[in-house]
């Protein structure tokens, strides 16, 4: 999902902070060069639709994540060249435990929403978003889990 990172230090203030990711963008070029080739490999109508995919493929490299702790809540957003085409926001009441998967250097927090569903966040930076959702969590009384080790 996320494949490469930004880093915004200066968005930290108190008990809040805001963690940024970017959609890795390998796979979609190496889709965009194949679709580019039958693009004017097609001699049909069909063509439009790899000119289509395309778009998708540019829109999917320039997709950015965003996520916001605050005191009482997370705002997770999703923004498509520039747009944000959808936001979560999830009160701490709302959880129902967090789920810390390490994975060497990484780590993978699964947000698990009472009658909804679960948020899957990884590679976010600074790369102290997990210990920030650690606390969160500690402040809230919400249940934790932890597998795999550091």
């Amino acid at each position: 999902m996320n494949e490469t990172t930004q880093q915004r230090p200066d968005d930290k203030e108190g008990g809040q902070a805001t963690y940024y990711a970017k959609e890795g963008k390998i796979l979609w070029i190496l889709l965009f060069i194949v679709t580019l080739t039958y693009a004017y490999a097609w001699e049909s109508h069909y063509s439009y639709l790899a000119y289509v995919l395309l778009f998708f493929f540019v829109a999917a490299m320039t997709t950015h994540y965003r996520l916001h702790v605050s005191d009482d809540g997370l705002r997770y957003e999703i923004r498509l060249l520039g747009l944000m085409v959808k936001q979560r926001i999830v009160q701490a009441g709302q959880i129902e435990k967090l789920h810390f998967i390490h994975l060497g250097e990484r780590t993978i927090v699964l947000i698990y929403v009472k009658k909804a569903m679960r948020l899957r966040l990884h590679r976010f930076q600074p790369s102290d978003f997990s210990g920030h959702l650690r606390a969160f969590a500690a402040e809230h009384q919400l249940p934790v889990e932890v597998d795999g080790k550091r």
